[in-house]
């Protein structure tokens, strides 16, 4: 949800479904191979490290090692946030309803904790 919020705050437009399908570059700069690199760390898929090298070689060390990071601190954040059962505000639902929606994610295990859990298709 911060995605849209802070791509809209910039003016550009990205399709939010990169996130959860096999797609292109959602609209953002190497989206492909960013999406690629991230579901390889968050799943530990045996491609790591050729998603690695490739994300390495695309980005350039400066832009690959800050997204590194935002993998890892929201992968972090999800576990905890997981773990934990911290549900979403209600001003946070209400805004996302959308967007949950459309991609799924009250399919997701955590939304479980925030009361609008559906049955996976």
């Amino acid at each position: 949800m911060l995605l849209r919020a802070s791509s809209q705050a910039v003016g550009e437009e990205v399709d939010l479904s990169a996130a959860v399908e096999d797609a292109a570059d959602g609209g953002v700069e190497d989206g492909s191979v960013l999406t690629a690199f991230a579901e390889a760390v968050v799943r530990a898929t045996d491609d790591l490290d050729a998603a690695r090298a490739r994300a390495l070689e695309t980005l350039g060390p400066a832009k690959f090692v800050e997204a590194a990071a935002t993998v890892g601190i929201f992968n972090g954040l999800v576990r905890v946030a997981d773990s934990t059962g911290i549900p979403s505000d209600a001003m946070m639902l209400e805004r996302t309803a959308d967007v949950r929606g459309d991609l799924g994610f009250n399919r997701w295990a955590g939304a479980r904790s925030s009361g609008v859990a559906e049955a996976p298709a």
